[in-house]
């Protein structure tokens, strides 16, 4: 008889530990969050191949991060270019190159980065393990089944079992994500539930394979590479050295079926089709040989309490490098908002936006993958019909390739109105390419200098679950700014604003451990001392925000919801801010009233001086070659007039007003008060206990 055992309640359960289920449980762990994570496999499975490249928007939500993308950064190989090549007998010649991205997209790191998934997840668990004490995945452990809570917000009974010991047991969750691919054994359980993938496949078969010690006379294997001959088509990948040796990725269509492929055969064709250049190499680690298809999930959710991201809600083949740059966004679009319904700020119904805003982005991705997949397949049959048409096709390949730049790279995605995007119903097109943010789409990078100590910094904000408000305040000097952002910040300090309605002061305690240690070696064997690496030698990062500012006893604490930013285009040396935001942002008398201002923080004040090379000045040449005040310009924002700009917590724009006076701000308020619960009442509830639920399990 199968031993059964209950396990306490969670908040979260994530059935999958692939990088889906471990960006979620990484945004989630940073809001305070400790999820539970089982995977059916093994920590062992994921070493080698799989997923093998960060696409720009993805590294852009990773740097908020911190560490994790700068280690991953340290481990991949970047890829700024493309080329393509036609092979005929002896004759050869590479018909296109390009830019991997153009620099109008406008993101800090432009490129793709080739780096394995095993790196990613082994990352990403190390910052889980950083940020929750005793974090483990549970190996090992499968999904067996399931009975959905019957009461609104109550925990769902999940039975798993330890593969390797046969126990089984059950886990209480308020939330189930399943994370468990392409096969997703939660997704199977669900069809019961009308659950189901729709879609279909093309009758072709693709080998992919990752080459380790590589030795080759080509001279395009550092850049991604087509590579087309009469004998069909290989696509090269350039990847992070694979145990310390020159690597690459290939891929190449297959006339065999899955289940008749070999890794021999796909070899001796790569070898054919580089003809007459050479490449060998010394072992290939991983490979896999798949069928395309192109398949979505009819539900994202079921109830509110069941999700579905990654590929257990969308198939397709990985000939655009989506895969998981999809799966990573969709976790953490789901993860930040599941954090602060967790955390009791905001209402349950935020939830319901995670099937708005991604479904429509897996959509438009089958449909390019469909596309690409079919271009390829066309390839392929003129290669054998008629090779005459190859430069006519690799230049058909080339131009929707380049059409699809900004949705590959992330940059196009804008998320249509809802309780959490707000802003006029009718949108505003987006212009790809050209100044301006619109509600819905990416803050757009900057650099500005912080007031505090005169650093240049990122505009965009680390990731902590808060949204950021930005004051765009344009020339504070000019006649009659000043004044105005004095009385904006006189109407926020009313006890009835939305900082001291929603949320509260942080004081020193933040959201996410500070100056956490990053590595401190075992204790040695030939030693008796429990540390033989003193707490001084320890080493650790941090944010600037989360150390204790010299100056915070004559501040306000550090808000739990809303983070703040005030940005002028005046210099930072500038007479006025000297004069006038100094006296202001360091008050010389510690505060008597809890009511001080939460804007006007010198850590928090930036000035908009540094300049930069428009990143559009081909696309956009009216916008000029030089910006002198990037962030304004970037995003669109007359410095005559000002704005006030929310972001997220996954950093797209929820809203973006005209000016930055007292009714721009209400408009403010009014967002938030759509979706946000007031502080006294999440604190009436947890007095009264009804955040405790009575548990039945099965």
């Amino acid at each position: 008889m199968v031993q059964t055992s209950y396990e306490d309640y969670c908040d979260a359960l994530i059935v999958g530990a692939g990088p889906a289920g471990l960006m979620m449980a990484m945004t989630l762990a940073r809001m305070g969050i400790k999820p539970t994570i089982i995977d059916a496999a093994g920590y062992e499975s994921h070493e080698y191949g799989r997923a093998d490249a960060l696409q720009p928007r993805s590294m852009e939500v990773m740097q908020t991060f911190g560490m994790p993308m700068e280690q991953l950064e340290a481990a991949g190989k970047k890829i700024f270019g493309r080329a393509f090549w036609e092979i005929s007998g002896e004759s050869t010649r590479r018909t296109a190159s390009a830019r991997f991205f153009p620099p109008f997209l406008d993101f800090d790191k432009d490129y793709a980065l080739a780096v394995r998934q095993g790196l990613i997840e082994q990352v990403m668990i190390h910052d889980i393990e950083r940020h929750c004490d005793n974090f483990e995945v549970q190996w090992h452990t499968e999904f067996l089944d399931m009975e959905l809570s019957a009461i609104p917000s109550g925990p769902s009974a999940v039975v798993v079992r330890q593969s390797q010991t046969g126990e089984t047991k059950t886990i209480m969750a308020k939330y189930v994500i399943a994370a468990d691919g392409g096969k997703s054994s939660v997704r199977r359980w669900a069809s019961r539930l009308d659950v189901r993938l729709e879609g279909g496949s093309l009758p072709v078969t693709w080998c992919v394979l990752d080459a380790v010690g590589i030795k080759s006379n080509h001279p395009d294997l550092e850049r991604l590479s087509v590579l087309r001959s009469s004998r069909g088509i290989v696509l090269i990948i350039p990847r992070e050295p694979i145990n310390g040796k020159p690597s690459a990725r290939f891929d190449i269509q297959l006339a065999n079926s899955k289940q008749e492929a070999t890794q021999e055969e796909a070899t001796r064709l790569i070898k054919e089709i580089f003809h007459p250049y050479h490449v060998e190499w010394e072992e290939v680690n991983w490979w896999s040989a798949y069928e395309v298809g192109q398949r979505i999930i009819n539900r994202y959710s079921v109830g509110d309490t069941l999700f579905f991201v990654g590929d257990s809600c969308h198939t397709h083949s990985p000939r655009a490098g989506l895969g998981l740059n999809t799966a990573v966004l969709e976790s953490h679009n789901l993860a930040w908002k599941m954090g602060l319904v967790l955390q009791g700020m905001a209402l349950p119904q935020i939830l319901a936006t995670y099937e708005l805003e991604r479904h429509g982005v897996a959509k438009d991705l089958i449909h390019m993958d469909r596309r690409l997949v079919e271009i390829y397949a066309g390839l392929e049959k003129q290669s054998i019909d008629d090779f005459s048409g190859a430069a006519e096709w690799l230049s058909t390949l080339h131009n929707f390739q380049a059409a699809n730049y900004a949705y590959q790279a992330g940059a196009s995605i804008v998320y249509q109105r809802t309780v959490l995007t707000g802003g006029p119903r009718k949108r505003g097109t987006m212009k790809i390419g050209k100044p301006d943010v619109i509600v819905g789409s990416r803050a757009r990078p900057a650099t500005v200098t912080r007031l505090s100590d005169s650093v240049p910094v990122p505009i965009l904000s680390r990731f902590d679950g808060r949204f950021t408000v930005y004051f765009m305040v344009g020339d504070l000097s000019r006649s009659g700014a000043f004044e105005n952002l004095l009385d904006l910040d006189e109407f926020i300090r009313r006890p009835k604003s939305i900082f001291w309605r929603f949320g509260s002061n942080l004081g020193d305690k933040a959201k996410h451990r500070r100056l956490s240690a990053l590595w401190r070696p075992q204790v040695s064997h030939h030693t008796h001392s429990q540390h033989n690496v003193p707490d001084g030698r320890a080493l650790y990062s941090y944010i600037y925000d989360d150390i204790p500012q010299v100056t915070a006893p004559y501040h306000g604490a550090s808000h739990s919801i809303i983070h703040t930013s005030i940005i002028t285009t005046l210099g930072s040396t500038s007479r006025f801010v000297n004069e006038h935001i100094t006296n202001l942002s360091y008050p010389t008398q510690q505060p008597a009233t809890p009511y001080v201002s939460p804007i006007f923080r010198p850590q928090h004040f930036f000035c908009d001086d540094i300049p930069v090379v428009s990143p559009y000045r081909e696309s956009a040449p009216e916008a000029g070659s030089i910006f002198e005040h990037p962030m304004h310009n970037k995003w669109g924002i007359d410095p005559a007039i000002g704005a006030i700009v929310v972001a997220r917590p996954d950093g797209h724009i929820a809203l973006k007003t005209k000016g930055f006076g007292v009714d721009a701000w209400q408009e403010v308020e009014s967002y938030f008060e759509g979706f946000l619960i007031p502080h006294k009442a999440r604190m009436k509830r947890k007095e009264a206990g009804s955040d405790l639920i009575s548990i039945n399990v099965l």
